[in-house]
């Protein structure tokens, strides 16, 4: 998910469960045929969920254990453990771009018997998110292609929001942009005090200027919608460097710069938000919707999770608004995915890589796939047959589920191009370091000059890719 849960979860928290389910930060113990080894990336979602995973596989295959790390910084780990002698790991879950260099270089097993393997009465490759199937084989240097990495979850970003506060003050669900720009200014107009402070009234957002990149999902949404589903599959082709010339009107990053000149309409008034956002990390402008100073938040999926951590508010209650629609969209029930940087893989070094495949097949089970949702409050990167144990008594998950249902086509920015990688390389905006979104907010650039710079970008590395 391109570093985007960054929340300080201390790193002894490790799950604590009535399983036999072993914890360890280790991995240089003998192999047990026995013992399944995992690594879990825990932020955001936690690992109750993944508990329960693991007692129905456990009891399911006696004589079999789970040996869990679960830590909300990994990525180090398994990056030491992937190039050792001795890794023990049988198992990573977790989010990290560079996982295609991994794949790359053979330090993960092919998948692809797994893909042909049922589950719930269909084939695994069939019960992928539609987001990812297309880009489930990794082509390789010499033109093979194989699975080395499983998507783990399809989530849905965009504007999350107080819906107490929204029922109180009768403001309305934006469906359009035109929409939420009246919301915004009507939220101004309000002036509702904030509890507890006599000099303040809520303001329409905060932002985390710390991880600006969660305006991605609301942005690429709008772009989606104006350039449509073909158009954008194409794009991610990665064909021309001059897919990337805003100024092109054969291309379609024009309408990329659209959707940003909207998205600026909103932030470039600093009435719009909270002062100080730019320092704020993710935790910051959560704990401001869920406080009451500010009424929605670009964030994503695993917001929820998160603020349960906050404490109690009898104030807030979370929503999360489908991405309005665009004025001038072609598609309307479009939508960005988040979830190509997050990966299942099983070590290429692992002795139990059939263990390791039947846990998967455990994990992304109908029943498996509920439990995430209720106990995680995201959806796993598969289809679930059978939703009818999903609590939506939850008014959240019924309100996510419902926007979810009512999207038609669900996008990653995947690709099968060798631009991967680099891990440097962040799609769609050439690197990371380019995305605009700090710079405008910083006034340091203006959208002309920034997408004139991402162009320059992609035409003097293109070659490179």
């Amino acid at each position: 998910m391109k570093r985007k849960i960054l929340l300080p979860i201390v790193a002894g928290a490790l799950i604590a469960s009535a399983s036999t389910a072993l914890i360890s930060c280790g991995s240089s113990e003998t192999n047990n045929p026995d013992e399944l080894r995992i690594v879990l990336y825990n932020a955001g979602w936690g690992d109750e969920w993944l508990n329960d995973t693991i007692n129905s596989w456990e009891e399911k295959n006696p004589g079999k254990a789970v040996n869990l790390t679960s830590l909300y910084e990994v990525n180090t780990l398994i990056g030491r453990r992937l190039v050792s002698s001795d890794n023990s790991d049988d198992l990573y879950i977790t989010t990290y771009n560079g996982w295609r260099n991994y794949a790359a270089q053979g330090l993960f097993a092919p998948l692809d018997d797994l893909l042909k393997e049922t589950v719930d009465g269909v084939t695994v490759e069939e019960k992928v998110d539609d987001a990812f199937d297309d880009h489930l084989y990794f082509k390789n240097s010499d033109g093979s292609k194989h699975c080395y990495r499983l998507p783990w979850t399809s989530g849905m970003g965009g504007i999350y929001y107080n819906a107490k506060m929204f029922e109180e003050n009768g403001w309305e669900i934006p469906k359009t942009t035109e929409e939420l720009t009246a919301l915004v200014n009507q939220i101004k107009e309000d002036r509702i005090p904030v509890a507890g402070d006599d000099t303040a009234t809520v303001v329409p957002f905060a932002y985390s200027g710390q991880n600006t990149d969660y305006f991605d999902y609301a942005v690429l949404t709008w772009w989606m919608q104006l350039a449509g589903e073909d158009a954008v599959k194409e794009f991610f082709n990665y064909s021309s460097a001059d897919n990337f010339n805003s100024n092109n009107a054969s291309g379609i990053y024009d309408e990329l710069k659209t959707a940003v000149t909207y998205w600026y309409s909103l932030f470039s008034d600093s009435s719009n938000y909270l002062s100080g956002s730019i320092d704020y990390s993710n935790h910051d402008a959560q704990r401001a919707v869920f406080n009451g100073r500010a009424a929605m938040v670009f964030t994503g999926d695993w917001v929820y999770n998160e603020v349960l951590k906050y404490g109690t508010n009898s104030n807030f209650e979370l929503g999360f608004i489908g991405t309005p629609t665009i004025t001038g969209a072609k598609e309307s029930g479009i939508t960005y995915a988040i979830g190509s940087d997050q990966y299942i893989a099983i070590p290429e070094s692992s002795t139990e890589k059939d263990l390791a495949k039947s846990f998967i097949k455990e994990m992304i089970s109908n029943a498996q796939l509920s439990n995430f949702t209720n106990k995680a409050h995201g959806f796993l990167a598969y289809d679930n047959g059978d939703t009818s144990t999903i609590d939506t008594s939850n008014s959240y998950i019924k309100s996510y589920l419902d926007v979810r249902n009512e999207t038609t086509t669900r996008i990653s920015d995947e690709s099968d191009a060798m631009i991967y990688l680099n891990q440097d390389i962040q799609n769609i905006w050439v690197t990371s370091a380019s995305r605009p979104f700090l710079g405008l907010l910083q006034g340091s650039v203006t959208i002309d000059d920034a997408f004139d710079t991402i162009y320059k970008q992609a035409q003097s590395a293109f070659a490179e890719y």
